[in-house]
């Protein structure tokens, strides 16, 4: 009799090791997310335009807010990893090259937010403008000023 009972009660205290090991198993899993969190992104301005300057916000929230923050445009990260400052913020300028869609993430500790904002080309007008060297055929045009003196 006691055999069977010395069984059943290795048999229910392995079950109760196999379970604990899965729960906590469970919990280091989706510890990460638990941790640290990008609550929200944000791009200043609403006309975006190539070559222009926006900067991507995040609000960070959790225990471990001072872990890198990533930005990335595309799934390619813009600029270096960022240590929140202050705590609980953390920004980035961005600079459209392209147009079109442009999927904005921001991650941190395994979570990650993104916004989607569509960049428009450049406004006509907008790059640098040039007149010229000021040289001629003869040299310098308009460099100088004649006079005479009495």
């Amino acid at each position: 009799m006691r055999t069977t009972r010395s069984r059943n009660t290795a048999r229910r205290a392995g079950v109760g090791i196999t379970g604990f090991a899965a729960m906590a198993a469970a919990v280091v899993l989706t510890a990460p997310s638990a941790f640290a969190a990008v609550e929200s992104v944000s791009v200043d301005g609403s006309d975006y335009r190539v070559g222009g300057e926006y900067t991507i916000s995040a609000t960070l929230g959790g225990a471990s807010v001072g872990l890198l923050v990533y930005f990335s445009d595309n799934g390619e990260f813009i600029g270096a990893p960022k240590v929140p400052w202050p705590p609980g913020k953390s920004s980035i300028t961005w600079k459209p090259e392209t147009t079109g869609q442009h999927i904005l993430t921001v991650e941190q500790g395994g979570t990650h937010k993104s916004v989607v904002v569509n960049v428009k080309d450049a406004p006509l007008g907008s790059g640098s403008s040039s007149s010229g060297s000021g040289f001629g055929p003869g040299g310098p045009l308009g460099s100088g000023s004649s006079g005479t003196t009495d």
